[in-house]
């Protein structure tokens, strides 16, 4: 459940946003839940602006760019063996720059990928689908560590972040997770936020997690993240500032 506060303090999405599938594919013997899903894809575009703000696809299209190179990058990288030590001691074997954190916790049990928020290697958060690099410490994280707990809200506050982007086309501010959920300061200019926005959100966060978008990390230069980012005065600040 989403938590919304009177101020509408909650999240965003910087990672890969607003992309959705080229198309979908229906099936016949399943006609009846494909038109409900039409239906239902309309009932949320009609909770979106309509055409949305310019800067959505401007940004998408540089982490396009910029997400290419980096993946030329690593599969130009060598390929060597590496160690794995998880936090109980025991060993994992695997390959520099391909094995994931995730794929460490599937060769565990399912169960226990399916639960997983983050890990840590060498003591580093690090994104579970992010290859490692070389032979590490590894330490898988779920929701009811300090520090998996954290993760889950932040990612929760961009989900938020991204509804309230297509709903008011706003410019988004700070968005931190809190001991209990989440926030995101947003700035709506001529429009004002109401109570009766609450379900509209709700509901528009709710289709984000339904199109399962992969949260990615790119790490990118500061004057290309000032390009990325040059609609909004409150996030260049944060750049600038870093």
């Amino acid at each position: 459940m989403l938590k919304f506060l009177p101020s509408l303090r909650a999240s965003a999405p910087l990672a890969r946003p607003f992309r959705r599938p080229a198309s979908l594919r229906l099936l016949a013997p399943y006609r009846r839940c494909s038109d409900h899903r039409s239906h239902e894809m309309a009932a949320v575009s009609s909770l979106e602006l309509n055409p949305p703000p310019e800067f959505f696809q401007s940004r998408i299209d540089l982490f396009d760019k910029y997400k290419a190179e980096y993946d030329e990058m690593v599969k130009a990288k060598p390929r060597q063996e590496i160690t794995i030590t998880l936090k109980d001691g025991k060993q994992k074997s695997g390959t520099s720059w391909e094995t994931t954190p995730m794929q460490v916790a599937l060769e565990i049990s399912k169960s226990l990928a399916e639960r997983l928020v983050i890990a840590k290697v060498d003591g580093v958060l690090w994104d579970l689908n992010r290859p490692l690099e070389m032979s590490v410490n590894l330490e898988l994280l779920d929701f009811e560590h300090p520090e998996g707990k954290q993760v889950f809200w932040h990612s929760s506050a961009h989900v938020l972040g991204e509804a309230a982007e297509k709903h008011y086309g706003c410019h988004l501010c700070f968005g931190p997770p809190t001991e209990d959920g989440f926030f995101y300061d947003m700035a709506t200019y001529d429009k004002k936020v109401l109570p009766t926005d609450y379900s509209n959100l709700e509901t528009l966060s709710k289709a984000v997690i339904k199109e399962k978008q992969k949260f990615v990390r790119l790490e990118l230069p500061k004057e290309v993240l000032l390009e990325m980012f040059k609609y909004n005065k409150y996030k260049q600040h944060f750049i600038e500032t870093k």
